[in-house]
């Protein structure tokens, strides 16, 4: 998947900045965020897309649905020039150029759910039973829901401290 928040890491190698503050706002009803209004879709569609934002977009309709973005980097991947656009709870990489579409979206925000309510904060016991087919990664820490094979969506859930899922990606795999 292609790189998160910190250039080519993210949550799958480390947390993204923004990913303690959610995890703070526990206390929080689902729908809420800590840091204002909550985004535009707060759904989580495995292999689509996330908070109103899916796999394919141009950066036009991400800022159309997102407004402006906190931060923004040009960054080289080993696959070449990426893109990534940040707010607070979510993190989206594009390729870079003319016409670079969304291929990684990066979620820590905890109002963004499946619609079943797996999101950030859930256990991972809860996401095992709900996913049995879930391929656990060489690292433990990620649990891959959905890969549609070579190029295809992927749907991964990151745990982090007390193993509750502390950022779930949807992204397409680059090779």
């Amino acid at each position: 998947m292609g790189p998160g928040a910190q250039g080519n890491s993210g949550m799958i190698a480390g947390m993204t900045p923004h990913g303690l503050a959610p995890i703070a706002a526990a206390s929080l009803a689902p729908g809420e965020t800590a840091f204002g209004p909550a985004m535009p879709d707060h759904r989580v569609h495995p292999g689509v897309g996330a908070g109103g934002v899916r796999l394919g977009m141009s950066e036009g309709q991400v800022l159309r649905v997102l407004g402006r973005p906190d931060d923004r980097h040009v960054v080289q991947g080993a696959t070449g020039r990426l893109v990534l656009l940040l707010w607070t709870g979510i993190a989206v990489t594009r390729w870079a150029g003319a016409g670079g579409r969304v291929v990684d979206i990066a979620i820590t925000d905890r109002g963004i759910r499946m619609k079943d309510g797996t999101g950030v904060g859930t256990p991972r016991a809860l996401v095992q039973r709900r996913f049995p087919q879930a391929i656990a990664e060489p690292s433990s820490h990620v649990l891959t829901l959905r890969d549609d094979g070579e190029g295809g969506a992927v749907t991964a859930l990151a745990f982090g401290p007390g193993e509750r899922v502390a950022e779930l990606r949807i992204g397409r795999e680059i090779t």
